[in-house]
């Protein structure tokens, strides 16, 4: 069975750019995001390899103008189409549980298979809630996926 490490994108691997009336322009991507995905999906877990997806609060953006921004970014392609949830597409948020139940259901695989990578320690509380492995850091998302394939 595979696993899907979920990333949240605001402060985790990009600051987001915003225009004077608050709507997201771009992605300015952290320096060691790019190597840290790509590494991701060279890596694999019982001869399945890991997938990539985003949970993000978006405002009022459209999924249109998400995939824009990441594909801007160069962040699209690295990530599975369907395990891209937006708060603003989906209508609920990360500061509930069920954003989180959602995403693995789209996932199709069990929560636990699932990890969540955020610096907000109050979002990682609620992904934990719904059974996620959670990851404060890109970085680190490598030790859990580590316990994982120890089975812990």
């Amino acid at each position: 069975m595979s696993v899907v490490v979920f990333f949240d994108l605001g402060d985790t691997l990009a600051i987001p750019r915003l225009s004077d009336d608050g709507s997201l322009q771009g992605l300015a991507v952290l320096p060691f995001v790019r190597e840290v995905l790509n590494k991701l999906k060279q890596t694999g877990i019982d001869g399945k390899p890991l997938r990539l997806g985003v949970i993000s609060n978006t405002g009022t953006e459209t999924l249109t103008k998400m995939r824009f921004v990441l594909a801007e970014a160069e962040l699209l392609d690295a990530f599975e189409p369907a395990l891209l949830l937006f708060s603003s597409v989906e209508g609920i948020d990360k500061s509930q549980k069920q954003f989180f139940v959602l995403a693995t259901q789209r996932a199709g695989v069990p929560a636990e298979r699932c990890v969540y990578v955020s610096e907000s320690e109050a979002e990682r509380q609620v992904a934990a809630s719904a059974k996620l492995r959670t990851s404060y850091h890109p970085l680190h998302v490598f030790h859990v996926i580590d316990l994982m394939m120890e089975g812990q």
